[in-house]
């Protein structure tokens, strides 16, 4: 039933039996249909084309996104060329002198695990990893080390991506967290390969996620759920 919708997908190579379940999925029809209009847009409108990319297509996307993931407010979902800018966005939006506490776990994706490895190294971050096995016992163990220490920064995937592991108390791993700490969730491989609900936790956490693997839309479109009032 679905497949009609991948038609020049698998036309490219007929030959070609597709079960890549992580990188580069097939992408539907629709999205060479998107490519050509945004082509034709921006040599109809030059300049004037951004009046509609963000009265039309942007507030279009938000409301699609939102709707997935159960959000209050589209105007919540802010987007960017890829996840490590998004990790750099965020660590800017600290003043503290001292190194940032941050609380993570040993199976972060690159985007955020290169960059706060880097930060260690420059003396910038001091970084607590809670290991995943025994898997059983993740969750309690997360939300008891959340509760120790005033963490600055406290980052966790909502699903592993070395793994598949799904965090299944992500409301409780995000309320146990300091009053002042930032609390970003890596949604990724969660967006469009699960249901995801976020109407518990829009208001203190931000999720972060993107097309290229399950939603599969291609590289260069990523999105951060902020929380509302969030300066």
């Amino acid at each position: 039933m679905l497949k009609e919708h991948f038609g020049k997908f698998f036309a490219a190579d007929p030959r070609r039996l597709h079960f890549c379940a992580h990188s580069h999925h097939p992408w539907p029809d629709a999205t060479e249909a998107a490519h050509r209009q945004y082509w034709i847009d921006s040599n109809a409108l030059a300049d004037r084309k951004w009046d509609k990319v963000f009265g039309d297509v942007v507030p279009r996307a938000q409301a699609n996104i939102a709707a997935a993931l159960n959000l209050p407010d589209p105007k919540q979902i802010a987007f960017a060329p890829n996840t490590h800018e998004f990790v750099t966005r965020l660590y800017s939006c600290f003043e503290k002198p001292g190194p940032l506490r941050v609380l993570s776990t040993a199976h972060e994706f690159h985007s955020f695990r290169r960059q706060t490895r880097r930060y260690v190294e420059a003396g910038r971050v001091s970084l607590e990893e809670v290991p995943g096995p025994p898997w059983e016992t993740f969750a309690q163990r997360f939300i008891e080390k959340a509760r120790s220490e005033p963490w600055d920064l406290v980052w966790i995937s909502h699903v592993f991506f070395d793994s598949s592991f799904v965090v299944e108390d992500l409301d409780a791993i995000v309320e146990a967290a300091p009053k002042d700490a930032m609390v970003v969730v890596d949604g990724y491989h969660a967006f469009c390969s699960m249901p995801v609900d976020l109407s518990r936790i829009a208001r203190r956490a931000f999720w972060m996620a993107g097309s290229y693997k399950y939603a599969m839309g291609g590289e260069g479109a990523c999105l951060l759920a902020v929380p509302p009032g969030c300066r």
